[in-house]
């Protein structure tokens, strides 16, 4: 699959791979992925690895990685990033 400037690069925590989604379309992925001012998936894997070391899956990460990469996604999905009670 070509690329864009245009497209969105991610990390995904809970497939432990880079996905890419086209500039025009609705992110395909729902799980645990952050995006990064990316061109290529090896500059996707360097952003991860400075901003999250060597973690490769959600479950590697520091606790508070876990509630950075929650709350990113929540912001995407416009959830709360915790139930209320």
């Amino acid at each position: 699959m070509s690329s864009s400037k245009a497209d969105l690069h991610a990390w995904c925590f809970d497939h432990g791979r880079a996905h890419v989604f086209a500039a025009d379309a609705t992110p395909w992925c729902s799980a645990a992925w952050v995006g990064f001012v990316a061109a290529c998936a090896d500059q996707v894997m360097e952003a991860k690895q400075a901003a999250y070391g060597d973690a490769q899956y959600f479950d590697q990460l520091s606790a508070d990685h876990q509630l950075e990469v929650i709350e990113i996604r929540a912001a995407r999905t416009k959830q709360p990033a915790e139930p209320e009670t």
